[in-house]
């Protein structure tokens, strides 16, 4: 056996303990983005469409990310769950359009706890006038603890999950206090 060979076990085995401790980078799922307890005031007896732009796919070799569809999805039903609105359409024909822009989000590069900061910009708009009934920028943030999960790339996904679901349950809370 000769030296290299040693060597080369060695940062194999290193690698692939890495490799398992960090884990792959999995989207943050929309099902976990739903807010349990959102709830809203009324129901307003209008439908609504939603839009979602500023999030990203996830590279499986990259960190963990919050895709437009799956943020959107989430949105969409925490309405329908909340009935914030009588409707929530999937086209462009709705009484308003809910944009939800993902401006910013912030991550560690590595740790034991991992806590995730995400901006983002809410406006509803009123489709037959053109008219901005309410806009707000919404600041969430969400720590997921080491024991949360076995892999760094584990615990940064339940923190994406946690600071999307914070950050869906203000803005529906807001939009059902409106008067429209």
């Amino acid at each position: 056996m000769t030296t290299a060979q040693p060597v080369r076990f060695a940062t194999l085995s290193l690698l692939a303990w890495t490799c398992l401790l960090s884990g792959c980078a999995t989207p943050a799922a929309t099902e976990a983005m739903i807010p349990e307890t959102a709830s809203a005031d009324k129901t307003h007896p209008y439908s609504v469409n939603v839009e979602v732009t500023g999030g990203r796919a996830t590279d499986p070799t990259g960190t963990p990310q919050i895709a437009n569809d799956a943020f959107d999805e989430a949105i969409t039903k925490t309405l329908i769950k909340t009935e914030t609105f009588a409707k929530v359409k999937r086209d462009k024909a709705g009484n308003y359009e809910l944009s939800v822009i993902i401006f910013n989000v912030q991550q560690p590069p590595y740790g034991g706890s991992a806590s995730v900061t995400m901006e983002t910009g809410w406006t509803l708009t009123n489709q037959l006038t053109g008219e901005i009934v309410w806009q707000q920028a919404l600041r969430s943030t969400y720590t997921a603890s080491s024991d949360s999960d076995v892999s760094f790339s584990g615990r940064l996904t339940k923190a994406m999950e946690g600071v999307a679901k914070d950050n869906i349950k203000q803005g529906v809370t807001e939009i059902a206090r409106l008067d429209l």
